[in-house]
């Protein structure tokens, strides 16, 4: 007896329906006093790629994408019974987020397949990015978080399926901890954004084991908060272990490794609106390094301008199962400084400036121009870039402009460029919008090849269709050293709705 997939439009309302069904189980008069969001966006995408083909001549593949987003959000979950006068305790609500992609143009119907098939190229695919049920301030001490989730801070971003739950045992001290399961390409319904550097589905070669990237990945971690929400500071530590089983274990093996161990220390902290500081660093205990360092201060000097100071340290770390750990680049130091100025209420101005150092390691061979010598001492400048950039925008009703010019130099290459870009809204329901660029760029490692100059032009505007319901539509051509003509077009349609 066959089988037949369920057509795109009829699949979404089944999984709207079936989420806001389960949330809203029960009698007729409780449902009535829930409340949801929803958000669809449909993004259409027409263009052409050139690859090589088996012969070595030049091959066109076209893409053809349509990609659909869906955003749920419900809310006023919890009985009435169960908040407090305030109306601030035992919030509950559900929050979720999918994405339908498919490609049906050229690129993806002559892709290869068999033994040949690359697990990253899928001709259609369905994920949820987030889904979870939350509830904040439950019996006035707990918040949690049931379900895909994700975590973002300064040096940190993860996902994870599982659960996540913060005690405030006071007004400045909170304790959370978490479990789960890591967010992998492999697994059914995910994406492969999530997963940590360095890990490959498409990997085919036996000695790589590539069964090890469909291994699930436990994942624990917890932290320590001080501070935060109405207070001028916070300080939050914060540790996470991920581990997997050893795919066909060989004799003198563990039976498990350590994927991602890390500890990090994030803080900010405000004085009045004139000052801002915030900083966070990272220890990679797999590589007993510190691997990602970060602080930026912002100072006001007067009613319009703004300095601000930032430094950072980042380092290359990949999935305790990559190879890439072996061959990893030396990490660099970047100093920058930025000044912003109102010059009126419409007109704002900016200048920046950086200096960026790679710290190369002298025992790994230099190509290019650099092969059989130091990298260190023979690349211009040693391992050291410099740049900047100079912009102002103005705003004025409903029109919009906005300039940019840009150098770098040193270590790595050059480029210079400049982008203009505007906006006039002529109706409140039609804008339209326009953008030129242009920029040069020369490699120290190829600097004959590669090197070269190109020109974009881009122009489209948005259009209100009805209430909660809005068209973008974009063109834009690329051309110069490498190319022609890169003519590439996209639509994107948005609804929501809320009851």
């Amino acid at each position: 007896m066959g089988s037949r997939a369920l057509p795109r439009s009829r699949l979404v309302v089944w999984l709207v329906a079936g989420v806001v069904g389960s949330l809203t189980a029960g009698t007729g008069r409780t449902a009535r006093a829930y409340d949801f969001t929803i958000d669809l966006r449909t993004i259409g995408q027409g263009y052409q790629v050139r690859r090589f083909a088996a012969d070595g001549s030049n091959e066109i593949l076209s893409r053809r994408r349509l990609t659909q987003y869906l955003d749920l959000n419900v809310y006023d979950i919890e009985p009435a019974r169960w908040r407090s006068d305030e109306g601030g305790r035992n919030i509950l609500y559900f929050d979720a987020s999918l994405r339908f992609d498919s490609d049906f143009g050229g690129y993806m119907l002559g892709r290869p397949g068999g033994a040949d098939d690359i697990g990253e190229l899928k001709q259609s695919q369905i994920d949820i990015l987030y889904a979870f049920l939350g509830g904040k301030n439950v019996g006035g001490k707990v918040d949690f978080q049931l379900g895909r989730q994700f975590h973002f801070d300064l040096i940190d971003f993860y996902a994870f399926d599982g659960g996540d739950v913060v005690y405030h045992a006071s007004r400045a001290v909170a304790v959370e901890g978490f479990a789960g399961m890591e967010v992998r390409g492999e697994l059914p319904l995910s994406s492969p954004i999530y997963e940590i550097d360095g890990t490959s589905a498409g990997s085919r070669d036996p000695a790589t084991r590539p069964g090890q990237n469909a291994a699930l990945e436990p994942l624990v971690g917890g932290a320590v908060a001080f501070g935060g929400e109405g207070q001028p500071w916070g300080l939050r530590l914060a540790y996470r272990r991920v581990w997997s089983p050893t795919v066909d274990q060989l004799p003198g093996e563990p039976s498990s490794g350590v994927n991602e161990e890390k500890l990090g220390l994030t803080g900010s902290w405000a004085w009045r609106d004139r000052v801002y500081l915030m900083g966070g660093i990272r220890l990679n205990l797999l590589i007993a390094e510190f691997d990602d360092q970060q602080l930026a201060l912002r100072v006001r000097t007067r009613a319009r301008q703004w300095i601000t100071f930032e430094y950072t340290f980042l380092a290359p770390s990949f999935d305790g199962d990559s190879i890439w750990n072996v061959f990893a680049t030396g990490p660099y130091r970047d100093l920058r400084v930025s000044y912003e100025v109102g010059l009126s209420p419409e007109v704002k101005a900016y200048a920046r400036a950086f200096i960026r150092l790679f710290e190369l390691d002298p025992d790994v061979p230099a190509a290019g121009p650099y092969a059989g010598q130091d990298v260190n001492a023979a690349a211009p400048g040693g391992g050291l870039a410099w740049g900047g950039s100079l912009g102002a925008t103005w705003r004025r009703g409903r029109g919009f402009l906005r300039g940019d010019g840009y150098a770098e130099n040193g270590f790595g290459g050059q480029k210079y460029g400049a982008d203009v870009a505007s906006r006039f809204a002529i109706h409140p329901a039609l804008g339209l919008e326009g953008r030129l660029t242009g920029f040069y760029w020369r490699s120290d490692l190829n600097p004959i090849t590669d090197a070269g100059v190109v020109f974009g032009v881009q122009g489209g505007g948005r259009f209100q269709l009805g209430h909660g319901v809005r068209m973008h539509l974009l063109a834009e051509d690329n051309f110069g050293t490498m190319y022609t003509t890169q003519f590439r077009t996209l639509a994107v349609l948005e609804m929501d709705a809320s009851i």
